[in-house]
């Protein structure tokens, strides 16, 4: 049985594009899926990958040390 799926992301705005599946992000353990069109998971995937670099062990590229006197690690 199929039904009509809708997007996670839309709040009845209509801002949806593409076809709504479920997908699921690289940045969740648990590999859970969400409805979403393929324009709210694009930016989905982007949030997810900002989400990576924070929790990652070695600065990402955008990190500049000395923009407020920062370190990445605690050491």
């Amino acid at each position: 049985m199929t039904g009509h799926i809708e997007c996670l992301d839309d709040h009845g705005q209509g801002e949806c594009s593409g076809p709504v599946e479920f997908r699921t992000t690289p940045d969740r353990d648990d590999f859970r899926s969400f409805p979403r069109c393929e324009a709210h998971f694009a930016k989905r995937l982007a949030a997810a990958d900002r989400t990576r670099d924070l929790r990652g062990d070695v600065p990402p590229r955008w990190f500049d040390p000395a923009y407020a006197g920062e370190r990445w690690d605690e050491d």
